[in-house]
């Protein structure tokens, strides 16, 4: 087993061999000095560098291959993705398959209304399939949907992929560059498509160069359908990170973009905080935005708008901060909605700032959160927003949808004799919850805070709850009453 690269020493600031054996004093250029030490044996070089003898693990990581091993190598890479490219063609011919089985079942069971592909039926195959293969529901969605249209509509490229003579990522360029082009267009289309993602080292450049060719106006007609496209979404990351992404016509907002980065180049070298131009291109973004959304409501509330604002609407973090992780005495972290775990540092600097705060009491000894009961149909609004902290997000295993952008839905239904409470409300994503509505799918929440999905097919997940914060340290609890530890019965 070779040793990773991050598990060698530093760089020593003066290596041992030049102390014992300094260079000739010789004017020689750098060039010379990394081939003379290249032309080392491997010990030797290692000692050279590392200022140490090489253990065998790391020797052997740091010889040299021959080029005869190197190339040999090389052809396994290479036939290692030629089978990678067999097996997603069978993944993606059975995924179909299946796909069309089971939208023909859902039909059989459950009627029409779930037999649109993109509809009910369609979202439940996906939800099965990404559970069942640890993937993502989105991704197997747009598997199928690219499938689709490859195995339909371009019969010549999909032949190619079945082959094996393509990949699975320069398949789906086809299928994406084929929207938009006129039906006339499609079978020309899939004639070069087929030869293009054999050969071409620059598959979207060449594909986008024969759509121009059978048809003029795809430019326009491409840019009407991304116009029609245009989205704002917010990718959460690691770290408290998240990236807001604006999707849209590139002659909207390449102009904005430059307009920022001349902002921030200007207030670069006057900026007493030392910013970097990054930094300063998002910083100028966030008050942009706060002076537009301010000045955006002002103006809909005149009516001075094309979209008006009926309500004003304002920015709002919602963040749980354990007290016990805010005082030192645990290492929880801060939950803010919407991302997860963030610093308690970072939450301290944005709780030192908020107007209100809802308060959440736990039990001190295990760390969940207290009960909260009601009896009636409809939740009431702090009953609501109790289910929602709690539970964080969908409930819905594999999906990831807030809480707060998510319905509150009765586990066992209300016509069921399901109660009104903490203990058989959950939060379900719109799209899971209407198909629970249509009977694709039923839930239970267990006593552990574990929600049992049961899918169309018998198939049942579990969702487990996050974790419950860190119960207090037990030198911080009370005493117990009295002094007698016997049993009392």
């Amino acid at each position: 087993m070779t040793t990773p690269v991050a598990a060698l020493p530093p760089m020593p600031e003066q290596p041992a061999w030049l102390a014992e054996e300094p260079l000739p004093d010789l004017e020689v250029v750098a060039g010379d000095i990394e081939a003379w030490r290249a032309a080392l044996p491997p010990e030797e070089r290692f000692a050279a560098e590392y200022g140490r003898p090489a253990t065998p693990e790391e020797l052997d990581r740091f010889a040299p291959a021959s080029t005869e091993v190197a190339e040999w190598l090389q052809d396994v890479a290479v036939q290692t993705a030629a089978v990678r490219a067999l097996a997603d063609a069978r993944r993606i011919e059975s995924l179909l398959t299946a796909f069309e089985a089971s939208i023909a079942d859902l039909t059989a069971r459950f009627g029409e209304r779930v037999a649109d592909p993109d509809g009910l039926g369609g979202r439940a195959f996906a939800s099965t399939m990404a559970l069942l293969t640890r993937s993502d529901q989105r991704t197997v969605q747009r598997e199928v949907r690219a499938g689709l249209v490859l195995r339909d509509r371009l019969p010549r490229t999909w032949a190619v992929f079945l082959a094996g003579e393509t990949t699975w990522t320069r398949a789906q360029k086809v299928v994406a560059q084929l929207d938009g082009l006129d039906e006339e267009h499609w079978a020309a289309y899939d004639e070069h498509a087929s030869r293009i993602v054999v050969a071409s080292h620059r598959v979207k450049a060449d594909l986008r160069r024969q759509r121009e060719k059978l048809q003029a106006a795809t430019a326009a007609a491409r840019a009407r359908t991304t116009f029609e496209r245009r989205t704002v979404t917010l990718e959460v990351g690691d770290d408290s990170g998240a990236a807001l992404v604006v999707e849209g016509l590139s002659t909207t907002w390449l102009p904005r973009q430059e307009a920022l980065q001349r902002l921030a180049v200007a207030a670069h070298g006057t900026d007493p905080q030392h910013r970097t131009v990054a930094q300063l291109r998002h910083d100028i973004a966030e008050r942009v935005f706060d002076l537009g959304l301010a000045a955006f409501q002002e103006s809909a509330a005149r009516g001075a708008e094309v979209v008006p604002a009926t309500t004003k609407v304002q920015v709002q973090l919602v963040l749980t901060v354990p007290v016990l992780g805010w005082l030192g005495v645990t290492t929880e972290q801060a939950v803010l909605r919407g991302h997860g775990p963030i610093a308690m540092e970072l939450a301290k600097s944005l709780a030192g700032s908020a107007t209100s705060m809802i308060r959440v009491m736990t039990d001190p000894v295990t760390g969940v959160r207290l009960a909260m009961d009601r009896t009636t149909y409809r939740p009431p609004a702090d009953l609501a927003r109790w289910v929602r902290i709690r539970d964080g997000r969908t409930r819905f295993p594999g999906r990831s949808t807030p809480a707060h952008l998510a319905d509150i839905d009765h586990a066992r239904e209300w016509q069921h004799f399901g109660g009104t409470d903490d203990r058989n409300l959950i939060t379900l994503d719109r799209a899971s919850h209407l198909a629970k509505s249509a009977g694709l799918y039923t839930d239970e929440l267990q006593d552990t805070g574990v929600v049992n999905i049961r899918d169309p097919w018998g198939h049942v997940f579990e969702d487990p709850p996050d974790a419950p914060m860190d119960p207090v340290p037990r030198e911080l609890l009370p005493p117990p009453d009295g002094d007698d530890e016997s049993c009392p019965f």
